[in-house]
């Protein structure tokens, strides 16, 4: 029964994981932060984040949401929509840490590139209707950290991401 308590706190979580994986698939697009630099002289986000990519996002997760509805009620289209974005404004929030810390596009930042889309779709989630135990919760944040890099080795491989992280 415990495992199933934690599996299911994975399948809770699926929008959010397709939505930030669906986002690398757009190879050119236009950036959501228009190019434009911060006070510091850095760009906001960088290329890497853009409205397609956003869309594409928005699309998956919530596509997914269609799917869980079948099964957990019509209320999981609105919650599976607040995760996928909740996960595609977490890796903005991330990017914009980033180049505040100069990391370059595709740079490394360790547990911030695995886990901002986590807590991003968490806070949303949960806004919108999302119940997960803390168990559940630190259970997605161990798979997502493992997914994450496992899936940017495959992606890199893959010649879809030009770095394996």
């Amino acid at each position: 029964m415990y495992l199933i308590r934690l599996l299911l706190g994975l399948v809770y979580y699926f929008p959010a994981f397709v939505a930030n994986g669906s986002g690398p698939l757009v190879k050119n697009g236009t950036p959501i932060d228009f190019r434009k630099n911060f006070q510091d002289g850095r760009r906001i986000l960088g290329d890497g984040k853009t409205f397609e990519g956003l869309l594409m996002g928005l699309t998956y997760g919530t596509t997914v949401g269609v799917v869980l509805s079948f099964f957990f009620g019509v209320h999981w289209i609105i919650i599976s929509f607040m995760e996928a974005l909740g996960a595609m404004l977490g890796d903005m929030a991330g990017a914009f840490i980033k180049r505040r810390m100069n990391i370059p596009r595709g740079g490394r930042a360790i547990f911030l590139d695995q886990l901002d889309f986590v807590l991003g779709s968490t806070a949303l989630g949960i806004i919108s209707g999302l119940r997960v135990s803390l168990t559940q919760f630190l259970f997605v944040i161990m798979v997502a950290f493992i997914a994450h890099i496992t899936t940017n080795v495959m992606a890199y491989r893959l010649r879809i991401k030009s770095v394996p992280w």
